[in-house]
């Protein structure tokens, strides 16, 4: 779907479109492009306003981890002036694995902020967030990523780095929007079957263990 190098139009595309997609450097789509806050231990508490980390961050699907929520009051919000996230945003987690990775942020019905090693990336009026996402989710992304982690044990992108980095994308955003929407109807496919993969192993599972005694 996304034109290889060298090349400016993808292999397929949906009918009514033909004009050629230009390259964008990430930060360029963006009206906010910032890492989220360092936030200490200290600095947390049992209610407030939400701390997503990048555990939160899947490949193109938030992870709603209940064992993992962590929050911070209103007080420490303005103490240490922190950047909201608003649902919407695109979180991207700097940090493996695979680093890169990047979620839409969903109505949580709370206050959001985000840890340090995820960025924030709010898209500018010419950019469809779910057209976004999909980018950021495709081993073409993933593969120029790879080329730029740095670091000891834990390998992670520089939010620099990201910024940098080559979006091909179509000039039209009606063509975005209908590329954006494809995906995510097939990512909410995906899920629905790897759901019910689960239920069948367990129960096949149960079944076995009362079969064999």
């Amino acid at each position: 779907m996304f034109p290889k190098d060298g090349i400016n139009v993808p292999q397929i595309r949906f009918k009514g479109f033909t004009e050629a997609w230009e390259k964008r450097k990430l930060v360029s789509l963006c009206e906010k492009f910032t890492d989220g806050d360092w936030i200490e231990s200290k600095d947390q508490s049992d209610y407030g306003v939400r701390l997503i980390q990048t555990g939160n961050v899947g490949v193109a699907e938030y992870l709603d981890k209940s064992d993992i929520k962590k929050w911070i009051s209103e007080e420490t919000f303005e103490r240490l002036n922190c950047e909201e996230v608003l649902p919407g945003d695109i979180l991207i987690s700097r940090l493996p694995e695979p680093a890169g990775r990047a979620c839409i942020v969903p109505f949580l019905g709370t206050k959001m902020i985000t840890a340090v090693d995820c960025t924030i990336v709010r898209t500018s009026e010419d950019c469809y967030n779910k057209f976004l996402l999909q980018f950021l989710s495709s081993q073409q992304y993933f593969n120029v990523v790879n080329n730029y982690l740095a670091g000891g044990t834990r390998q992670r992108i520089s939010r620099s780095n990201l910024a940098d980095i080559d979006v091909p994308i179509p000039k039209e955003k009606k063509e975005q929007e209908l590329i954006g929407n494809y995906f995510e109807k097939l990512d909410i496919l995906i899920a629905q079957y790897q759901r019910n993969l689960e239920k069948l192993k367990n129960l096949k599972k149960a079944f076995l263990e009362k079969m064999f005694v």
